[in-house]
């Protein structure tokens, strides 16, 4: 069972109203080093596989088409850049993987591979790339740029990985000799000249940066559309779902892995973890009253400025009190959209829809370390994939309990290996 943290550098990083729960922070500042420090000592004593940040380049503005309520209720607000926490919490570890998330919307090939390839050596060999395509138009505004359309986007995202793939293969693993007798560093004949020329994008020249421990960074996907999924067959080498009952994520597996064969791709070559959000206590009451405060902290309007932007539809043109309304077609992420008309009851108003995405967006477990073990093996039966990504909502404390409490008792069932065996982030997942 492999298994993750899912964070973001921001006050309040997927439960609205986090920020202000009592078990939140604990005397840290999470844009701070210390913060992100104490996270990665935390995931590294745990043994968990890897940490997550999650991203986006723009403050929410599409519930009543402005942003003062996403502001008003830090829904997913302030967010700094993720890339700097890397060296951060990789110099305090040794062996968890740091994933983080870049689009391939409005940054250029060659500054993200070069990124990855630098990270990869700092780390020695745990960085990995969630690779997203973006589905907001203030994103798009931010950059000064149109946002593509569905399809086109996944058309550019597939050359754009292509050149970097490029970029990183054009040092041979050989190529520096740093012979010191003879002043050579580097064999020039075993560092190819890029001259690429796609539909999106260009590059010409050799790359700076030689071959990195993993040669390329694990790419990781969360895309569940029919064209998401295309792509994480063919690509992805670990993919994050999102699901609400066991028939939702067994046909989630079976269209990707459906993908990834015709890729010609084993299924072995794709994991799949599901997000959910653990809440974990000494007994069940104590879980109990630990989901009613996160629940309690979101309002019907913080909900809604979440849902409309990652959905890209303003939610305030419908009424709260009925059904999740037909919006039509969406530029906005698909695959929420598909969870929601998948697992919720067709009458559920769209208003606790609203505040259920905003309390963790995934399906919360909750109860003791022994209940909430027993439920995700259940879900691994019944559902299939290889392990889950823990969405966050009391920030530190909730890693702390999860690794305290519920890693021991995985250990115990033998889900759980007792200590690292792998160097890289892509053999942990391989082996996962």
């Amino acid at each position: 069972m492999l298994l993750a943290f899912f964070l973001s550098h921001s006050a309040s990083p997927h439960t609205v109203g986090q920020w202000r729960l009592p078990r939140s922070f604990q005397g840290l500042r999470y844009d701070r080093p210390a913060y992100w420090e104490h996270v990665a000592r935390t995931a590294e004593r745990g043994g968990i596989d890897t940490i997550f940040l999650s991203d986006s380049y723009s403050i929410y503005e599409t519930y009543r088409g402005d942003s003062d309520d996403t502001l008003r209720w830090a829904v997913q607000c302030p967010r700094h850049d993720p890339l700097p926490l890397i060296p951060i919490m990789a110099r305090v570890t040794q062996s968890v993987g740091i994933i983080t998330t870049l689009s391939t919307a409005f940054l250029p090939p060659y500054w993200v591979a070069r990124q990855f390839a630098t990270l990869d050596h700092l780390t020695e060999g745990r960085v990995g790339w969630n690779l997203v395509t973006t589905a907001g138009e203030p994103e798009a505004r931010q950059f000064g740029q149109k946002l593509d359309e569905h399809d086109t986007r996944y058309r550019r995202a597939e050359e754009y990985l292509k050149l970097c793939q490029t970029l990183w293969d054009s040092w041979e693993p050989d190529a520096i000799v740093a012979d010191r007798a003879s002043g050579v560093f580097a064999d020039p004949s075993k560092v190819a000249r890029i001259d690429f020329h796609g539909d999106f994008f260009a590059s010409q020249g050799r790359f700076t940066v030689p071959r990195s421990p993993q040669g390329r960074p694990l790419i990781a996907q969360a895309g569940s559309s029919s064209a998401g999924a295309a792509f994480a067959g063919r690509h992805a080498e670990l993919v994050f779902g999102l699901r609400h009952s066991a028939r939702g994520m067994r046909e989630f597996v079976d269209k990707v892995q459906g993908e990834a064969s015709k890729a010609g791709r084993s299924a072995g070559d794709v994991r799949i973890l599901w997000g959910i959000v653990p809440i974990v206590g000494q007994t069940r009451e104590e879980a109990l009253q630990k989901q009613k405060a996160i629940r309690d902290n979101v309002t019907v309007e913080a909900g809604l400025t979440m849902l409309s932007a990652f959905l890209n539809t303003d939610l305030s043109r419908f009424d709260a009190n009925a059904p999740f309304p037909d919006i039509g077609e969406t530029s906005g992420i698909r695959g929420h959209l598909s969870t929601i008309t998948e697992d919720f009851a067709p009458h559920t108003p769209l208003g606790e829809i609203a505040r259920h995405f905003a309390a963790g967006q995934g399906p919360h477990v909750v109860g003791t370390a022994s209940e909430v073990a027993d439920h995700l093996q259940t879900l691994l039966d019944e559902g299939g994939g290889d392990g889950f990504i823990c969405i966050t909502h009391a920030l530190p404390a909730c890693m702390d309990e999860f690794v305290d409490l519920v890693v021991p008792e995985l250990r115990r069932r033998g889900l759980r290996p007792a200590s690292y065996e792998h160097a890289t982030l892509r053999e942990r997942v391989k082996a996962g």
